[in-house]
């Protein structure tokens, strides 16, 4: 029987590491004799894997009366296209809902459970019914109780475990994330009353200066509907509490459904979120927190980043260290919706864009990707109103092909030829940025958080991304990524932490920080400084433990300059300057007030500048380096002109990633740790392209690749020689072999039968001729 599980950060199928290569096909979508098309369409590009929505409206016209065999129209023969899927060999990922949105009516959801039952409806701050349902509410989940009985027919004897296709099922889509959207607030009787009893059995702001001890359902809703600048800030922050546990209730209800209809694989959540490059992604992690704890949950992103270069890469690599740094353990990174659309026949989007985003996330560790939507469609009316629904994938609507559609096969090429030793390998970090998850808590606001909320959108964007992120990645610095409010911080482990500060600091993370440079770690800060805790309370274990003895804001959202290290008037905003007894003091204002200090505190020290000072010029890179260089952060790589360049290591060999995001071609000379890669020889990059490369791979036991210059992409075992194609006719490449001679290569030694050669080729070629024996 086979098997299908997550462990040691990898998908594992028949005990075999995997890396999950997924398209996403809308069988609804399209008629029954082309679905065979389309899906050889996928395996020519070289996926393994298919996934699919199952809308809950289009297969239940009717309550309690279902169609999966294609009784009613051909299109609702989900039987047959699993069936269809498993014949052609795919691993399958179904999403059944309850929710998929996907253009849909009412998100997926059927209308008649708003006709039969009004009351799960979802009201919200401006007493408007919206049409989607109080997830919680009891007529809801009895509706999608009956759903998942009738689905699971379908899905459970074709999963894994019944010797079937199906490796992994998502349930719901995004939740939460029309209500961060659309902005809206549930003030349904239902989900009034779980608030109030959130609130009762929370002692820490159960009391009587917050919430009335009598009628608080009326007094919650009234706030909601009517708010109050004085009085309504704490209401909004305790309902966006409450709601992260609502979701995971809701979660729970919906595995535990899943599983008493006979789920055995795991469930995946996807997170929502991505918007402005990927800076509001965390809203979405923080809705999602309690939900993503649960046990044996797989959390899987969903990203839109629409274009890739030297100025938004950042954004991606913090996007997938924030979720490794919050998902399960055990699970590598996943993205269930990976942008493969929004390629219109006459657009600015470039088909360079989705190679490179894919190979940026598998230098991050990502080893499932589902490329949605991969095929265009047509809508019947149950579906929408709107029948074209075409977005730009790499496969129109009637089968032809868009450009980008050829990309996918080249690196499916590439990773087929490192198969599992480029599936284990880990990438390599230099540094790591500690995170807040609560200053992301802002999905919904009204009159009385809205300024709040700007100030700190402003902060985790200029400074947690632009700054830190920015100037760690273009300075070629790896980070990895921790959860300050949860999880431990070791100095020997995490030797040098960056972190956003600001007025609000819980003070268990406060007394954590200065535990952590106490013991040795060193601590870059960047912000405000904290006063107060998350409920308000005043906390300043750190401003006093760092002698801070007065600190004054400047107004918020107001350019001034700065001094820092030796760069003169360098623009920052939210400006903050102090006193006290400092080590050293490297930035000052125009009045030689302290804005940048370090403190010697233990074993280990902090520095400190109070001001956003976003990374948009050489002149800020260099105070990054300067920051980095006293922090003993030196770079992972170095080369002669900028490519984004990672290493990852595993067992037999090493690979390095490099992207030229630029729109000329590049030639750089590469070192590691002060020593030249390649040989010292240069390494070129068409403009706009990305190259896997091996180091020290061990293909087989008679063949050692050193180095080669340009990515692998085929590998020929012929009668009398193996052939390594690769992707660029001019290729450098060095290698030691047993059993073979190197066609047109230079002999640099010999010793116990192994011979080392070194070739320069211009037919993207290396031939091995095989010794006669």
């Amino acid at each position: 029987m086979n098997t299908f599980k997550i462990k040691d950060n990898l998908f594992w199928l028949n005990d075999q590491p995997i890396f999950i290569q997924s398209g996403e096909f809308h069988y609804y979508r399209t008629p029954p004799e082309e679905w065979r098309h389309r899906l050889n369409l996928l395996k020519e590009a070289g996926f393994n894997t298919l996934a699919s929505y199952i809308p809950w409206l289009w297969h239940q016209l009717e309550e309690d009366v279902s169609d999966f065999d294609g009784h009613s129209h051909p299109m609702r023969n989900l039987e047959g296209f699993l069936d269809l899927a498993d014949e052609m060999g795919f691993l399958i990922i179904p999403r059944p809902g309850p929710y998929i949105m996907a253009e849909t009516t009412n998100e997926g959801i059927p209308p008649w459970v708003f006709e039969n039952y009004p009351g799960a409806a979802f009201i919200d701050q401006n007493n408007k019914v919206q049409n989607i349902a109080s997830y919680l509410h009891p007529d809801f989940l009895k509706c999608v109780r009956k759903w998942y009985q009738a689905i699971f027919q379908v899905l459970t004897p074709r999963q894994i475990t019944y010797s079937g296709k199906i490796i992994m099922t998502q349930l719901d889509n995004e939740m939460g994330m029309i209500h961060w959207v659309r902005n809206i607030i549930d003030t349904n009787p239902d989900t009034i009353q779980r608030f109030a009893d959130y609130i009762r059995q929370s002692p820490e702001i159960n009391h009587p200066e917050r919430y009335p001890k009598e009628n608080l359902e009326d007094y919650l809703k009234e706030s909601i509907l009517h708010p109050d600048q004085e009085t309504d800030p704490i209401i909004l922050e305790d309902y966006r509490r409450f709601f992260q546990g609502y979701l995971e209730e809701y979660a729970a209800f919906l595995i535990q459904e899943a599983k008493l209809n006979g789920m055995e694989v795991p469930p995946i959540i996807n997170i929502h979120g991505f918007a402005n490059g990927g800076k509001t992604f965390p809203i979405g992690l923080s809705q999602l927190i309690d939900v993503m704890r649960l046990p044996d949950i797989i959390s899987a992103t969903d990203v839109y980043p629409c274009i890739i270069g030297e100025g938004n890469i950042h954004e991606l690599y913090m996007v997938n260290e924030m979720t490794k740094a919050l998902q399960n353990p055990d699970q590598a990174l996943f993205s269930i919706e990976f942008q493969s659309g929004g390629n219109m026949d006459f657009s600015n989007m470039q088909s360079s864009f989705y190679d490179l985003h894919a190979r940026l996330c598998i230098t991050s560790g990502m080893r499932a990707i589902n490329h949605y939507l991969f095929f265009g469609g047509e809508n019947h009316p149950v579906l929408s109103r709107i029948k074209r629904h075409d977005w730009g994938p790499p496969v129109r609507k009637d089968g032809s092909l868009r450009q980008h559609y050829h990309r996918y096969g080249k690196l499916s090429d590439a990773l087929a030829v490192y198969g599992q030793d480029l599936v284990k390998a880990q990438p390599q970090y230099v540094t790591t940025i500690g995170f807040q998850l609560d200053y992301f808590m802002t999905e919904v606001n009204n009159i009385t958080t809205q300024q709040e909320t700007k100030i700190i959108t402003h902060q985790r964007e200029r400074i947690l991304f632009d700054m830190l992120a920015r100037g760690l990645t273009l300075s070629h610095r790896p980070f990895t990524s921790v959860d300050l409010d949860r999880e431990a911080l070791d100095p020997a482990q995490t030797p040098v932490l960056w972190t956003m500060m600001e007025k609000q600091c819980y003070p268990e993370t406060q007394q954590k920080l200065l535990d952590y440079v106490k013991d040795g770690g060193t601590l870059i800060m960047a912000g405000r400084m904290c006063l107060e805790d998350f409920e308000h309370k005043p906390c300043t274990l750190l401003k006093d433990d760092l002698g801070i003895t007065h600190l004054e804001d400047q107004p918020p959202f107001q350019i001034q300059d700065i001094t820092i290290f030796d760069h003169q008037d360098v623009p920052v905003s939210f400006l903050e300057t102090y006193q006290g007894d400092f080590a050293e003091v490297f930035a000052y204002d125009d009045k030689n007030a302290v804005v940048g200090f370090r403190v010697d505190i233990g074993e280990g020290n902090l520095f400190m500048l109070g001001a956003a000072m976003p990374i948009s010029t050489l002149e800020e890179l260099d105070i990054i380096e300067t920051l980095s260089n006293r922090a003993t952060v030196p770079p992972l790589l170095t080369m002669t002109h900028w490519v984004d360049a990672r290493l990852s290591i595993a067992e037999n060999g090493r690979f390095l990633s490099i992207n030229n995001y630029k729109d000329d071609p590049v030639d750089t000379v590469l070192s590691y740790q002060g020593q030249p890669l390649f040989g010292g020889n240069q390494v070129h990059l068409p403009a706009r392209q990305g190259a896997i490369l091996p180091l020290e791979w061990q293909y087989s036991e008679d063949i050692l690749i050193h180095y080669a210059t340009s990515e692998i992409r085929h590998i020929y075992n012929e009668k009398d020689a193996l052939i390594f194609e690769t992707a660029q006719p001019d290729v450098t490449a060095e290698l030691t072999v047993k059993g073979y001679t190197c066609q047109d290569a230079n002999v640099i030694s010999e010793a116990d039968g192994r011979t080392r050669v070194v070739l320069d080729s211009s037919t993207g070629k290396i031939v091995l001729k095989r010794v006669p024996r």
